[in-house]
């Protein structure tokens, strides 16, 4: 949808991720597993756990006497509301990775708090804070966009410092409240989404494509590479995912090990997500789809024995 990505240029120098380094325990709780399917009833359980206990951990934290006690702060930021919802409904989404839960929140309520203090500064400006407020979600939007970190419930955050006169009394005091809820309620999703389920798909981004790539001939290739020795391959600068560029292709092909896009075809940030977040879903099924394969061919050869 848009040809600048600032991703291109920050993802070259981003580590890759390094939880797969992690104990398995801890691995575990930061997006490391494969769980197995479950029951919808499990599953419901788990949301209604997760959110419950994520609204509660902020709620508890700002009820106690903290540093933001003296600032007077709401029992809750009303837009944790909405990410919660991301947070645990949706957990494949690329608006629920932590990436974009703490700068899509972070950034917009700076926008928001910067426009409310310019708004402050006359009378005139006072008595339209309506106009403040539709420009901080406008501007908010904006900037999530550019920065790849869209999640929709930052654009109340934007919106509260302008038309909640108790946010507007925190004054800065609302962005470190901002992080520590986001922190809070991304800890709590590490904790309950693992369980049963995989949390989060990235950290960061889905992986470093480059727009250039060197071409491998086909004769090149290992024998050992008999999955990909049928395609001429284009070799891609990321393995995380292993998103990789084919000549005289026009579909797109998700594997458990790969992913190969047609050569010319230009991807943003966001489609890249979609395709990582599909090919790791492909990934954590391929042992059970893989069982089911051979029980099928072993019916089958002992039916025609």
């Amino acid at each position: 949808m848009f040809k600048f990505s600032l991703d291109q240029f920050l993802n070259p120098h981003i580590w890759p991720s390094q939880v797969y380094r992690f104990p398995q325990p801890l691995r575990r709780f930061m997006g490391g597993s494969q769980p197995k399917p479950v029951s919808d009833y499990w599953l419901w359980l788990d949301i209604l756990l997760g959110t419950f206990c994520g609204i509660a951990v902020i709620e508890a934290v700002f009820k106690l006497h903290t540093a933001f006690t003296e600032h007077h702060p709401p029992l809750i930021i009303a837009s944790y509301g909405a990410s919660a919802i991301l947070c645990f409904n949706a957990t494949a989404s690329p608006l629920a990775q932590p990436r974009n839960v703490i700068m899509g929140q972070f950034v917009s309520s700076l926008i928001g708090i910067c426009i409310e203090k310019l708004f402050s500064l006359s009378e005139a400006g006072r008595e339209n804070y309506w106009a403040g407020g539709a420009l901080s979600v406008a501007i908010s939007s904006v900037a999530m966009t550019v920065l790849n970190c869209v999640h929709p419930p930052g654009g109340a955050s934007a919106l509260l410092p302008c038309a909640d006169a108790k946010v507007r009394a925190m004054g800065w005091w609302y962005l470190p409240a901002q992080l520590v809820s986001s922190v809070l309620m991304l800890a709590v999703a590490c904790l309950v989404n693992n369980i049963i389920r995989s949390y989060p798909v990235f950290w960061w981004t889905v992986g470093t494509i480059d727009k250039h790539p060197v071409v491998v001939e086909p004769e090149n290739i290992e024998e050992s590479s008999v999955t990909l020795s049928r395609y001429p391959l284009v070799k891609a600068a990321s393995e995380l995912p292993n998103i990789q560029f084919v000549a005289d292709r026009t579909t797109i092909d998700i594997s458990d090990g790969h992913v190969l896009v047609p050569e010319g075809l230009e991807l943003e940030g966001l489609e890249m997500e979609w395709l990582a977040s599909l090919q790791k879903l492909l990934t954590k099924a391929a042992p059970d789809v893989a069982s089911v394969n051979l029980e099928r061919r072993l019916s089958r050869q002992s039916h025609f024995n």
